[in-house]
């Protein structure tokens, strides 16, 4: 998941970490990120909705607005180095997966991670973690996790994705009937941090995550 560099007049730089759901930002205490001293900032100005690894911000009908750059969205997929613009407060966007994130000002070349050789990405993909069909139609299948996101079909319904992020695999689904579970419960809004040995029953089969 990604991080937010806070840049407020007077004040330091401060980084907030993105977690999964929703995050408000406004003037008002009660939001997940508040922006004091600045009446240009609504009370809940707007929110930034995180599944799995993708970031969305959106304005709630803010009295100002919210910019990307110079541009006032109503909603935007955020993006490493996008600087978002509320009242007198730049908030970047930082993805923790894209080497050498955008952050205020230049960073030096040397803080940015060398990039992988094609033995460090074999041993990666390797050593990667899967799913086991354990019961149902395709007991027996196999789903290996080497991908940034991976699709588990559903028929009739909307696929099931498993992120693959800093943290782990976060898994992502609807709620509802024929939906998705979760050792036998469903899956929460925002998507649900995996841990090894867990059970995802989906259209008739029950896979369990093998890290």
């Amino acid at each position: 998941m990604g991080k937010l560099a806070i840049k407020s007049p007077g004040s330091p730089i401060s980084e907030v970490s993105l977690k999964l759901g929703d995050m408000t930002i406004g003037r008002g205490a009660a939001c997940d990120i508040v922006l004091k001293n600045d009446k240009s900032v609504s009370t809940q100005h707007a929110v930034i909705k995180t599944v799995g690894a993708k970031s969305t911000i959106e304005d709630l009908g803010s009295t100002n607005g919210t910019l990307i750059g110079n541009e006032r969205i109503k909603r935007h997929e955020l993006r490493n180095g996008d600087t978002i613009i509320i009242g007198e407060h730049e908030l970047v966007y930082r993805d923790v997966v894209a080497m050498g994130a955008a952050t205020f000002g230049s960073r030096p070349a040397s803080f940015a991670a060398p990039p992988e050789t094609p033995q460090e990405k074999t041993r990666i993909i390797s050593a990667s973690s899967q799913l086991l069909a354990v019961d149902g139609k395709d007991k027996g299948k196999r789903v290996p996790l080497v991908k940034e996101e991976t699709l588990l079909e559903n028929p009739g319904k909307t696929p099931a994705r498993i992120y693959r992020t800093p943290d782990g695999y976060v898994l992502s689904a609807q709620i509802g009937p024929g939906e998705p579970r979760l050792n036998g419960k469903p899956v929460p809004p925002g998507g649900q941090l995996l841990a090894n040995g867990d059970i995802i029953d989906i259209a008739g089969t029950k896979f369990q995550l093998l890290i």
